[in-house]
């Protein structure tokens, strides 16, 4: 099989989960066999062909997206220079983001091939709309939100078929009359984030986030519930990451030290090593469609803190966090302190430590991933009449998805009106 990614979300010389992604694809596709070949089309600075642990990496020149006044944010325009490279690398598959019109352009440029095109959606533009006018009354947010959805079900006509990373997103696309889902959770390297081992010392309690510092991403409730943590004990604030509004959020923090804005750190080791290190991993993003930082800080023994709401209710389940109510700085740290009393009170000292990462490496795992969405593309590929190397397998069901690992026992943590769980295996 000769696969090809192709997406304007990855983020040239930045981070971002599309960025991952793609990267953990390329590492685990250069050990199969069955994958021939694999290209990577994307946007960037300027025009390059690289390559990425055996996967061949086209960065084609785009111009930056008008709300970003850094290098990152790019949209692909080039389409004939997208349609000679498609032709060029004749891929069996092609898999778009759903956020842009990328479908129509391979599916155009391989028509006489025959070769489907599948969509991952990445990206959940309806409710970013309706968030980025929510100041604007309640008439504009609703109409735009409404058009939206216009707009993502045209970008999903040349699709064969769609993944989605959660059953609440797979749901929402049902009701709507979207065909072809499928249910792809992500995942996460369980090899370079883990727990270090270290027992917890006698210090302020670390809260840790990481994403991109844009507007959907709501890191002023985060900062709004760190200054009520501040007048109840010692805590101190990372927050990892870059984008449009790291200004904003500094000026909000109001030079407080106890918070640092820590900038982008690429995925890896040193990354994985801030997570070790923490106490408390939050994310107050109301729009996260699933949440791969979450997935970090768990498999790096870190439990979590997020909203109850999209990706995050399905990835901290009882034991291993808390979730809160979206928008709701009181009730973010409310949570965050629960959690951080609960790990302290922990007997033995690590068992949440544990408990996260049980959680993560029953459930999680890219080679998981990336083993579904092949038999996706073999599913896509048998519907159009090609040769596939093995029969394709029933699609996952998204309410089967386990949730939490097996052999669990709940042990009560006292919060404040709260009560977290954490969980014992046995």
């Amino acid at each position: 099989m000769r696969v090809c990614d192709l997406t304007t979300l990855y983020i040239d010389g930045g981070e971002g989960g599309v960025n991952t992604y793609l990267l953990e694809k390329a590492r685990y596709f250069s050990s199969l066999r069955e994958v021939e070949s694999h290209t990577i089309i994307v946007p960037g600075e300027r025009d390059e062909k690289l390559e990425l642990h055996g996967s061949t990496v086209w960065k084609i020149r785009s111009p930056r997206l008008p709300s970003s006044p850094g290098p990152e944010s790019r949209v692909l325009v080039s389409f004939d220079r997208i349609r000679r490279i498609l032709r060029e690398e004749s891929p069996s598959v092609v898999e778009v983001d759903n956020a842009y019109f990328l479908g129509r352009v391979a599916s155009g440029a391989l028509r006489s091939r025959n070769v489907p095109v599948v969509g991952f959606y990445h990206v959940h533009l309806p409710t970013m709309a309706r968030l980025a006018t929510a100041r604007a009354g309640s008439v504009l947010p609703r109409v735009l939100e409404h058009f939206t959805w216009r707009y993502v079900r045209l970008c999903s006509r040349w699709l064969d078929r769609l993944m989605v990373s959660t059953p609440e997103m797979h749901e929402s696309l049902s009701v709507r009359g979207f065909r072809g889902l499928e249910y792809v959770p992500l995942g996460v390297n369980l090899d370079i984030f883990r727990p270090n081992g270290n027992a917890r010392s006698e210090r302020p309690t670390v809260i840790l986030t990481v994403g991109r510092l844009s507007p959907e991403k709501n890191f002023e409730d985060l900062i709004d519930a760190f200054k009520l943590l501040g007048e109840r004990g010692d805590y101190r604030l990372q927050v990892v990451g870059d984008g449009p509004w790291r200004g904003r959020l500094e000026r909000r923090a109001g030079g407080d030290e106890r918070i640092q804005f820590l900038g982008l750190y690429p995925h890896g080791e040193e990354l994985a090593q801030l997570y070790a290190a923490a106490d408390v991993f939050a994310l107050p993003c109301t729009n996260e469609c699933f949440g791969l930082a979450i997935l970090e800080a768990l498999a790096s023994g870190l439990p979590v803190v997020a909203v109850k709401q999209g990706g995050p209710v399905h990835l901290v389940v009882p034991g291993v966090g808390a979730l809160a109510e979206p928008g709701n700085a009181a009730d973010l740290a409310a949570k965050i302190e629960a959690v951080s009393k609960a790990r302290c009170r922990s007997e033995p000292e690590r068992e949440l430590a544990l408990a996260c990462r049980l959680h993560a490496e029953t459930n999680y795992s890219w080679e998981k991933t990336f083993d579904r969405v092949l038999d996706v593309y073999d599913r896509a590929r048998f519907e159009r009449g090609h040769a596939v190397s093995r029969k394709p397998r029933v699609p996952e069901r998204p309410e089967a998805d386990i949730l939490a690992y097996p052999g669990a026992t709940q042990v009560a943590a006292e919060g404040k009106d709260e009560k977290v769980v954490s969980h014992h295996a046995g």
